[in-house]
């Protein structure tokens, strides 16, 4: 019998689950200054903590990298709710834990996936047909007859059909941001006067937005005829059951007029495409479940338990998780939970002195990212005395350490740097690249915050300087600024250069390990167990053996950590695997 087995049906199904598919819509708000000034020294939920994205530039941070941070509890409490159970423990008071938060690290933040985007799309055109001509006079106004949605691969209606062929219109089946591009090929030869055409999109019949020309004297060779074209590339804010649709009108812009208009009507001339744009922007509202990164959940709570030398310990029956860190399990003698009167002396147990897969040195890592030093933040663990192999990777986390930028930032000094944006180019041919990178941790200092200087576009689209309130936050070494004699840990395994007096993880949570692979052996006696002491079994207590004598092993009082009970049957005796302490 595996005495975690009952723990597995909880892992699985959060191995199933994104944490970008948890239920957090109490946390969406509108990405404005008021809303970040609001959630400034927050202490759960949602963050803006003062990162440098790779636009920080003379102190300040553009506003479109304003971006939030989710507190790590918050998740790790939705993800286990979701499943109908509750985080308990001291564990939840750690002041580190407490700290963590999941900082955006995607190229632009998003309402919606592709999936959702690719579903809502349409490309049409129309049916090829003669050329229009208007010679002098004429008009034309009419709604563009684009009825050729199914012409792969060119022209389509994604599986919503929110586009009509019939009626030539796009209908919003929910609230969106829709861009609309339409094409009108056509040639002008005027010699007095001006005609005029117009491509228009429509909203519920209003026009909200043109393309517009018209010309004098224009294209009057008779040896060439110059095509020109009307298009139109903007983008609407719909509500659900709103309607777009295109039109275009020919006409005169003065009283007399000598022209000749050729409009053409092929798939090449005229069509119109509608793509739901689901980038976030300033004002938009928020949606933070979707702009996380996508990180399975139990993913998650396994990274906490690597960080803190730790496990979960599920309690199927008060439906509770609760992380036991190794080293409060080495130091809890007290409650120790003697079996030394169920030993079957007379059978030897097989003794072994090494632990798998521990080998003399043990990496312990963050995931390799591009413009991140290798093996910053990585740490090892030694137990050079009896392991066989030289060296292993005893694991490595989903996230990326992240070191600090260059730029400072006002009073706070220099931030964190997750560059998902890099700057080409100067003056007009200035160019902002943009690229997601690897998830990160970081850690968050609610008690200081700083006012940062900003920019924002006023009604009139003129850049502004503004200020922001964020809070402070540090991966490794803290900087000045948010320096408490609370927070004086890292979430560095092993000090980084400059770390002085944060404290490491190794240094903060490995203890118990490093105590037990200073000597390790591992003892595999026989026992018989009641059926009672395996209903009350609790893995999380030591196992104490005092002045007992199994084989050839005389113990006199020894305390160890209970790997694994093996083939328990009731009524008869069953090995277990004890680590000592």
């Amino acid at each position: 019998m595996v005495i975690y087995e009952t723990h597995r049906a909880l892992f699985d199904s959060l191995s199933e689950k994104s944490i970008r598919d948890l239920e957090l819509s109490r946390l969406d708000h509108p990405w404005t200054l008021d809303e970040i000034n609001a959630r400034a020294g927050a202490t759960d939920g949602v963050c803006y903590p003062i990162l440098d994205y790779g636009t920080v530039s003379e102190g300040i941070v553009p506003q479109d990298t304003l971006f939030p941070s989710v507190f790590v509890r918050e998740l790790a409490a939705q993800a286990v709710a979701e499943q109908g159970y509750k985080l308990v423990g001291a564990w939840l008071d750690d002041p580190l834990f407490r700290a963590m938060a999941l900082p955006f690290c995607e190229a632009e933040p998003v309402s919606r996936d592709q999936n959702w985007v690719d579903a809502r799309r349409a490309r049409v055109t129309l049916v090829d047909a003669p050329t229009i001509e208007f010679v002098n006079t004429g008009r034309l106004n009419r709604i563009q007859p684009f009825s050729i949605d199914n012409r792969d691969p060119f022209f389509y209606d994604g599986k919503v059909n929110n586009y009509n062929p019939v009626t030539y219109q796009y209908t919003a089946d929910t609230d969106m941001r829709l861009r609309v591009v339409a094409y009108q090929e056509f040639v002008a030869r005027v010699e007095l006067g001006a005609p005029e055409l117009k491509l228009i999109v429509e909203v519920n019949g209003a026009n909200v937005h043109q393309a517009y020309w018209s010309k004098t004297l224009y294209n009057t060779s008779i040896l060439a005829e110059k095509r020109d074209r009307l298009e139109v590339d903007t983008s609407v804010l719909l509500k659900k059951g709103d309607v777009v649709k295109i039109r275009l009108t020919v006409g005169k812009r003065t009283t007399f007029a000598e022209y000749k208009l050729k409009i053409f009507q092929t798939s090449e001339t005229a069509f119109a495409s509608f793509e739901p744009d689901p980038v976030v922007y300033t004002g938009d509202n928020w949606l933070v479940a979707r702009n996380l990164p996508d990180l399975k959940c139990s993913l998650l709570l396994k990274s906490i338990a690597f960080q803190m030398s730790g496990w979960f310990n599920i309690d199927n029956q008060r439906k509770t998780v609760e992380l036991i860190k190794l080293t409060d399990l080495t130091n809890n003698r007290v409650n120790a939970v003697d079996w030394s009167a169920k030993v079957e002396e007379s059978e030897a147990p097989e003794v072994q002195f090494r632990i798998e897969p521990y080998a003399q040195k043990n990496y312990v890592k963050y995931k390799e990212q591009d413009g991140v030093d290798k093996g910053y933040g990585d740490g090892v663990i030694r137990c050079e005395n009896t392991a066989q192999s030289t060296e292993t990777a005893l694991f490595e986390l989903p996230f990326s350490a992240t070191l600090p930028s260059t730029r400072q930032v006002g009073d706070f000094g220099l931030p964190l740097l997750i560059e998902t944006r890099k700057i080409t180019g100067r003056g007009d041919t200035i160019q902002i690249n943009k690229n997601s990178t690897s998830p990160r941790i970081i850690l968050v200092e609610p008690t200081k915050t700083f006012e940062v200087a900003t920019q924002i576009l006023d009604i009139n689209g003129n850049i502004k300087p503004a200020a922001v309130t964020l809070t402070g936050c540090w991966f490794a070494r803290r900087e000045n600024s948010i320096v408490t004699n609370e927070n004086n840990f890292s979430l560095a395994f092993d000090p980084v250069p400059g770390q002085v007096s944060e404290v490491p993880l190794i240094g903060r949570y490995f203890g118990g390990l490093k105590r037990v692979l200073r000597r390790p052996r591992v003892f595999v006696p026989s026992l018989y167990l009641r059926p009672v002491d395996m209903a009350t079994l609790n893995p999380n207590l030591p196992i104490r053996l005092k002045n007992v004598r199994i084989g050839d092993i005389e113990i006199a009082d020894g305390y160890f950590y209970l790997n694994r009970v093996n083939n328990y049957q009731s009524g008869r005796t069953c090995t277990i695997s004890l680590i000592a302490l």
